[in-house]
This record gives C-alpha cells, structure tokens and sequence, in this order.
C-alpha cells in the first residue's frame, strides 16, 4: 500500500510538473512589456485592463516573494521596487492607475476598447466611482487579514494558512529589510527609506484592531455606493456606469476579487448582504479578461513551493490533493 501511495504521488507530480512547463511561456506582445507578479492586486489591475482593451503584451514575471524586485535590475526599472510596471519602448510607466491611463490615451480605436466613456455624465460617473474605489489600498486589507484571521471566513488560495503565516512573519521585518537594503543601493537610499518608514506605519495600522476594522468600514462605505448604484439601474446588463465595462470597473471586479480571496466575502455581500453586489461579480468572473488574468491552479502550485510553507511528503500530497481537485473540476465541467 505504502509503495503503491509513493508511485501514486510521484506519477501525479510529475504530470501536475509537466503541465506547468507546458503552460510557462509567455503571451507574444507588439512592444508592450508588462513586469508583474500574478498575485500583486495592483499587476492584475494592469492586466485585466490591458486584456479589456485586447492589446497583446509580453510579461515579465518579477518574483517578489523572493525579493527579485529589490535587486539592482529591477529598482533601475523602479526604484520602489513595485509591480506592475509597463514598458512601451524606451518609455517606462509604473503605478496600474498610470499604466491604465497611458493605455486609454495611446490605444483607444476600433480595435482597442476604449475603458473610459465618451458620455460626460457617465465619464465624470466613472472618475467618482474610480476615485473611491482606488482609495481602498487592496495590499493594506489583505495584510489586515494575516493579522485579525478572526475577521476572515473561507480564504482562499493563495492566501491558505501556512501561506498567510509566513507572509505575516515577512511583513513584521519589511521595514527593516528594506533599510538594509536601501543601504546597500546607495542611489535609491532616499526613496526606499521612505517606503520602509510608510511600510511600518502600514504594520502599526493593521496590527491595531481598532484601525483594521476602521478600514474595513471604508470598504463597506465604498460597496453599499456601489449596490446604490447598481439597484439604480433598470438594464441588469449594465455594468457600474454604463452597458460598457469601464476604468471603474476594472478597479471593482479586482477589489471583490481580492475580498473573496482573503475571506471577506461574507462581511460584504454573502447570505444576501448586497444582491447586486453578488450579481455584478459574478458575471465578471465570467469576462474573459479576468480569467486571463486570476493565476490558475498551476500557477498556485508553483507559488506553494516558492513560499516554502510545506516540505517532503506534505508538498507531494499537497501538490497531489490540488492537481487532483483540477482534474475533477475539468471532468465536471466537461459533462455539464
């Protein structure tokens, strides 16, 4: 039995293994170059945005849990060390707000889905729905939940509990990695310094229950405006400001993405909380940009074992229990 449960498991990782290097290249892009990490809210933004507009990219994966995105190459691209970046050429375009806004400017025509509408009702609609919903730092509510897992209910991968420990334990040394780091890259020393000093603010913000759940409220604040508006509409194949799926959109669809991911799903439209809410995420998981965009079951094995959270036997059956529920899932997907 035991001899035929290690046959098992070293035939299934091995075909899981194979099916990852199968699927490792990358979309072939026109000059456009977009550096990402595939769990960074603010890379998925990009993304999403540059599926939408059905543009073609190359990506470049910057491996941030390793620390790839603090090495000279990188801060020479971006000197905050910060996902996405996007690259047309010699010119270089952090921040997924900015990158989203030199798409629309440069690729807007009949072949290029324009993200912003014309109309100047739903265009001003639309700045004031972006605005609010870009105010949530997505980053800050996914660490709040490492820290308060009382608040979170159903996490999902990749945030699973060995994950969010270690993470937890990372982000309690960032300031002072990045201090040493700045050190080290004398000619970033001022801009890292800074963000080490706003990461540990940051650190101290969700560490205080009191603080987090403040956050958590502006989260409510910015979904009941949203099920406000989409209660409003009287065409339910509306999106948040028009039939055309929009920046605010793009910045909603990725926001309820990251709360069910961390476990906040319940707190905000779960058991008939925000029926409209619920409705309007789950067309949007069905557009074909976010599912380019959310990292497949793949993706999440490969990141399991670059987080180190499970060694030996325990990542063989883990790697066995994921690729197997993917099998299942495609086998039920084939027969309904």
């Amino acid at each position: 039995m035991g001899r035929f449960l290690l046959c098992y498991i070293v035939l299934s990782c091995t075909s899981i293994l194979n099916i990852m290097a199968s699927n490792s290249s990358n979309e072939n892009g026109n000059g456009l170059l977009l550096y990402l990490h595939n769990y960074s809210f603010y890379a998925q933004k990009a993304m999403i945005a540059l599926f939408e507009k059905k543009l073609p990219f190359k990506q470049s994966v910057v491996d941030i849990t390793s620390g790839e995105n603090y090495k000279p190459w990188f801060l020479d691209i971006n000197p905050r060390g910060e996902v996405p970046v996007l690259k047309d050429g010699v010119k270089i375009i952090p921040d997924s707000s900015r990158i989203i806004d030199y798409l629309e400017d440069n690729f807007s025509n009949g072949d290029h889905p324009r993200l912003i509408p014309q109309d100047p009702v739903q265009k001003q609609k639309m700045n004031n729905f972006r605005e609010l919903i870009d105010r949530i730092n997505a980053n800050t509510v996914t660490i709040g939940t490492f820290y308060h897992p009382d608040l979170a209910q159903n996490q999902k991968y990749p945030f699973i509990a060995p994950v969010r420990k270690v993470m937890k334990a990372d982000f309690d040394k960032n300031g002072e990695k990045l201090r040493k780091i700045a050190e080290e890259n004398p000619k970033y020393k001022d801009i890292l310094l800074q963000k080490a000093e706003a990461t540990e603010k940051t650190r101290d913000l969700v560490a205080n229950k009191e603080s987090f759940l403040k956050l958590l409220d502006q989260v409510d604040e910015t979904l009941s405006a949203v099920e406000t508006e989409l209660t409003s509409h009287t065409d339910r194949e509306s999106w948040l400001v028009s039939r055309e799926f929009t920046v605010a959109d793009v910045g909603l669809t990725m926001l309820l993405d990251r709360l069910n991911l961390v476990g906040l799903a319940h707190r905000y439209w779960e058991a008939g909380v925000r029926p409209q809410v619920t409705d309007y995420f789950k067309r949007a998981q069905l557009r074909e940009s976010y599912k380019k965009t959310v990292p497949g079951v793949m993706f999440h094995i490969k990141a399991l074992v670059g987080f180190k959270v499970i060694a030996g036997i325990g990542l063989a059956l883990t790697l066995v229990g994921i690729g197997g529920g993917f099998v299942i899932w495609r086998r039920c997907n084939k027969s309904s």
